[in-house]
């Protein structure tokens, strides 16, 4: 090749690098890594303009008008300004450098704190669990073995195929103050801190993420101390799963499908959905006041303190049927996307079905009244039987599992 030939590329290359990008999301994160786990840098707002460095699959590393460098997510981005007014959906102050991991912890947990109803030291609790103690490295590791195994499951179907209305989900200030507020309230009973399963179970959940349409979103998995079989999803992105839900699965496919059960109801923000339209009725610029000090809007407080409560009792309570077959349906779904066997969220619903009269609550009286175990069952197994192959259907990883439990 001539070196003009490869100048007129080069300066081609660099061209491509330092095109211009243009943020689409009311907010949008940008982070130290190519990962929804790595630190945050900063909270960027819709409209604000990037120049574009390099790519790493669906990530963009970009640099900010301020200067600012880090890695954001593709689904945030468009190559033209977004149409229509910027949605101030956080002051001024925000859109700065400020907006830093502890800037915006803090601001949630003061939101937590004020209307979660939760012990201040408990919402101190949840943020001191979300550092993962893994990099990009670690989770391409863990994946490598499902990212091998021959799936003819894998891609056959999506989210989008359910044709549930699915909106592109970005979680507001409010749903992650009132999420860690109930997380909070959660941790309360007790939670499992062996640092070597807590990564396990969140590695499985960065690999389910990160082969889904919700890729950039960085969910966390607790480990409630109980030896029942439960779950939790609370708004914003943290799972609780019990240890005797860990215990009763028989391999990583079982659990994967538990945890993406969990994540499906915060992807479909059925802890909220009920309350979407009350979220918009509320002033935003009100609103994020409301996180760093008292605006004397007397109507603002009763409505947020309402909506967190409410939540809170939909998480731990209301576990209606169509909510559960819907989270079913996308747990399989995401599982299969991800390498794994589908039919492990079919295999934990006959577990579960089979245990149904002897393994009560541990939080009270009316969880399961309206949650048929037997019909989920039904309801799981015709739509994988239906919808997915039982030829090299996924991994079950069931030495992984064996030997991460066995830790």
């Amino acid at each position: 090749m001539s070196k003009l030939v490869m100048a007129l590329c080069a300066c081609a290359v660099s061209f491509y690098l330092m095109s211009t990008l243009f943020v689409k999301r009311d907010n949008a994160y940008l982070r130290e890594g190519a990962g929804s786990f790595y630190p945050l840098v900063t909270v960027l707002q819709r409209g604000d303009k990037l120049e574009q460095i390099e790519t790493d699959g669906n990530w963009y590393k970009v640099r900010t008008q301020n200067q600012q460098e880090g890695w954001i997510a593709a689904n945030c981005l468009a190559d033209k300004q977004p149409e229509g007014e910027v949605v101030e959906k956080i002051s001024k102050s925000w859109s700065s450098a400020k907006a830093s991991q502890s800037g915006l912890a803090a601001a949630i947990k003061g939101f937590a704190k004020k209307y979660g109803k939760a012990n201040p030291g408990n919402v101190d609790d949840v943020y001191e669990h979300l550092q993962k103690n893994f990099t990009g490295s670690d989770v391409a590791r863990f994946n490598m073995p499902l990212a091998d195994y021959h799936s003819r499951n894998r891609g056959r179907l999506d989210i989008d195929d359910l044709d549930l209305d699915q909106p592109e989900y970005d979680p507001s200030f409010e749903e992650q103050g009132i999420g860690v507020g109930i997380a909070a309230r959660l941790i309360s009973k007790g939670i499992v801190t062996d640092p070597e399963l807590v990564r396990y179970v969140n590695l499985i959940a960065a690999v389910v993420a990160q082969n889904s349409k919700v890729y950039d979103w960085d969910f966390t998995v607790f480990i409630l101390n109980d030896p029942t079989i439960n779950g939790f999803a609370c708004p914003g992105g943290y799972v609780f799963v019990t240890l005797g839900a860990v215990k009763a699965c028989e391999d990583e496919s079982m659990l994967a499908a538990i945890i993406a059960h969990e994540m499906a109801h915060v992807i479909r923000r059925h802890g909220l959905q009920e309350m979407t339209k009350r979220l918009v009725d509320i002033k935003a610029d009100q609103a994020y006041n409301e996180l760093e000090e008292e605006t004397g809007e007397s109507d603002v407080d009763s409505e947020l303190e309402s909506m967190a409560e409410s939540s809170y009792d939909i998480v731990v309570h209301k576990r209606l049927m169509d909510y559960e077959t819907e989270a079913d349906k996308i747990s399989a779904i995401l599982c299969a996307n991800a390498g794994y066997d589908p039919t492990g969220i079919v295999r934990m619903d006959a577990k579960v079905a089979s245990m149904a009269d002897t393994n009560p609550d541990i939080f009270g009286d009316d969880f399961s009244l309206q949650n048929n175990p037997a019909e989920r069952y039904n309801s799981i197994k015709k739509f994988v039987d239906n919808k997915f192959t039982g030829t090299d259907p996924g991994a079950q990883m069931k030495d992984r599992f064996e030997s991460e439990i066995r830790k």
